[in-house]
């Protein structure tokens, strides 16, 4: 059966595959805000839940994204993303109708699957529909979900939680923790249907059947290493800042600051709402304003200058005394660490053959995820355990955690924007030729 083409301008889309992130995010983050009934009603550990977030959603995630990152290269995208909304849906309510350990640990997995279809699909979709003079923001647009989706599972999904004894039957019946779930899952349904009525524009076979192999886009990423492999390298570095800075932020205003689980994650929550794609939208007009401008340079350049400005933003985040300016400066913090979102994704889509661009977001995703997911983290609480041997103290560990981050990325990123000065000028010298 052909999609309707009901859904067709490139912006619509744009809104389409954002409104999917978002939901996205609100089905992966909404555990973070169950761990204690969770924990009551299963009877599990503080450790068991970490495998929750890590093992179970983390590592399937990344491993996932590779070979679905090789369908989003060769099959039709929408299709694919409306495959995953199903699967990652199903297994957000599964999770919530689990009662034993393992099948909650089987459903994280399963949601972790679904998702890992989402980004390949969706960055090499918009470039595919967009100008590359406006890609950036719309890839940005799409981006910006991750905090908005992060944003309503704390906001949205306390008050939900509140609110289960008064859902109709039979939510009504099940444990609070668990009715959460279930209807957190519900509008990726919507999002699967409204996928099945967007065309696909790529027409006909994308390449010779050679580009099609993961071992190839790998092979590309090895021959083209001063520019796409630097450039994962430096963003990788980035990510582990930002994962680190997600991860400790509310640990920061509980300890030190004297905040309860409650007042932390609501200024998080409605600052991760209002600044996360406030900065992923500006650095990506700041990316396409760039390209207008034939600046060859601006994906590296760029993301240099979201570097200083996170690790700035992070040393004042640890550094601040003051609990009233705690607040404004971690609202600077999520601004700042949501900036490299909004160009990343589009100039690696920009760097990578069109034939490869899925595979290519895939394993930086690999790289990214499972680095920054365990590397960030794991940095900040060493220095909290080892260096300093005070939980308390884990304001002055974040804030020592651009030390480790900010040398690699910016020797990464320097020597990849001198690699892509020169590929610029060999362009135009060749154009000047002909």
């Amino acid at each position: 059966m052909k999609p309707t083409g009901a859904i067709k301008p490139a912006w619509g889309l744009a809104a389409l595959l954002f409104a999917a992130n978002s939901f996205s995010f609100v089905d992966r983050m909404i555990l973070t805000l169950l761990v204690e009934p969770i924990k009551a009603d299963l009877g599990v550990s503080d450790t068991m839940i970490s495998l929750l977030h890590g093992l179970a959603f983390a590592v399937f995630y990344a491993i996932a994204g590779l070979p679905l990152g090789w369908l989003a290269d060769r099959t039709h995208r929408p299709r694919l993303i409306a495959a995953g909304a199903t699967l990652w849906s199903a297994m957000t309510m599964m999770t919530g109708l689990a009662r034993t350990f393992p099948m909650m640990f089987a459903a994280r997995a399963g949601v972790a699957v679904g998702e890992a279809t989402l980004s390949p699909s969706a960055i090499s979709l918009l470039t595919d529909r967009f100008p590359p003079e406006t890609s950036a923001r719309a890839i940005g647009l799409f981006q910006s979900g991750i905090f908005v989706g992060s944003a309503l599972a704390l906001i949205l999904g306390g008050q939900l939680l509140g609110l289960a004894g008064t859902l109709p039957a039979p939510l009504s019946t099940l444990e609070p923790w668990r009715a959460v779930f279930v209807v957190a899952g519900l509008p990726g349904l919507a999002i699967a249907l409204l996928m099945l009525c967007v065309a696909e524009p790529r027409s006909g076979k994308t390449d010779r059947p050679d580009t099609l192999s993961m071992i190839a886009a790998v092979r590309h990423i090895r021959t083209h290493f001063r520019t796409l492999g630097l450039y994962i390298l430096g963003a990788t570095a980035v990510t582990v800042l930002a994962y680190g800075v997600l991860a400790w932020m509310p640990s920061v205003l509980v300890r030190v600051h004297g905040q309860t689980q409650q007042e932390a994650g609501l200024a998080l929550g409605l600052a991760n709402l209002i600044c996360g794609p406030a900065g992923v939208l500006t650095s990506a007009w700041m990316l396409d304003r760039a390209r207008r401008n034939g600046e060859t340079m601006a994906p590296a350049s760029l993301l240099i200058a979201c570097c200083l400005l996170l690790s700035v933003a992070t040393l004042a985040f640890g550094l601040v005394p003051d609990t009233s300016m705690v607040l404004v400066a971690s609202a600077f913090l999520i601004f700042a660490q949501s900036m490299p979102y909004g160009i990343i994704s589009a100039a690696l889509s920009d760097l990578a053959p069109p034939a490869m661009r899925g595979q290519i977001v895939a394993l930086y995703l690999l790289v990214s995820n499972l680095a920054g997911l365990t590397l960030g983290p794991l940095i900040v609480a060493s220095f909290t355990d080892r260096l300093f041997g005070r939980p308390e103290m884990v304001n002055l560990s974040l804030a020592l955690l651009p030390l480790v981050t900010l040398p690699i990325a910016l020797a990464a990123l320097l020597a990849c924007r001198g690699a892509l000065r020169a590929l610029g000028e060999s362009d135009a010298g060749s154009r000047a030729q002909s």
